[in-house]
């Protein structure tokens, strides 16, 4: 099992309060960041002991790994609004910005993961170019989507629950 350590980089607490502000008629997303004192056997060893630091089930080789483009579409789209309906709680440019944020936390090099899609006005591919059809739930929520970032030495996610 990967150590997990606090991150204490000042960006990820500016980011967690942007991404609340820029959210404010919605539910809250969940940021979390770590970083890694001694990785896992496997990158999904690292992935799965974040998720579950933070009550989540880990999905082991089911993570999806998806190319850096993809998974900004992805975070925008989460940022920008509801999983359940298609209701716009950010502006798209905000999104954007916040979301390119939260990748530049990470190395260059890292390295992305989700758990598919469930909504969204674009199709998302993994790294191979296959089209991701579906998702597989990490939480007890109907609807949960999110990016996983994976670094030489750093882990983090941002998350969304919803329900409809």
């Amino acid at each position: 099992m990967p150590n997990l350590r606090p991150d204490t980089d000042r960006a990820i607490d500016d980011l967690m309060r942007d991404l609340d502000n820029a959210r404010i008629k919605s539910y809250p997303l969940l940021l979390s960041v770590r970083r890694i004192a001694a990785p896992g056997a496997t990158p999904h060893a690292s992935l799965d002991a974040l998720a579950a630091e933070e009550g989540y089930t880990g999905l082991g080789a089911n993570w999806i790994e998806v190319p850096r483009r993809i998974a900004a579409k992805i975070l925008t789209h989460l940022i920008a609004s509801d999983l359940a309906y298609p209701t716009e709680v950010a502006l798209p440019a905000a999104a954007e910005e916040l979301a390119n944020r939260f990748l530049a936390l990470f190395a260059p090099g890292a390295r992305y993961f989700t758990n598919g899609t469930c909504s969204g006005p674009f199709a998302v591919y993994d790294i191979a170019g296959e089209a991701v059809l579906g998702w597989r739930s990490i939480s007890a929520a109907p609807f949960d989507n999110g990016v996983i970032g994976l670094a030489a030495d750093r882990v983090g996610m941002l998350w969304a629950e919803d329900a409809p």
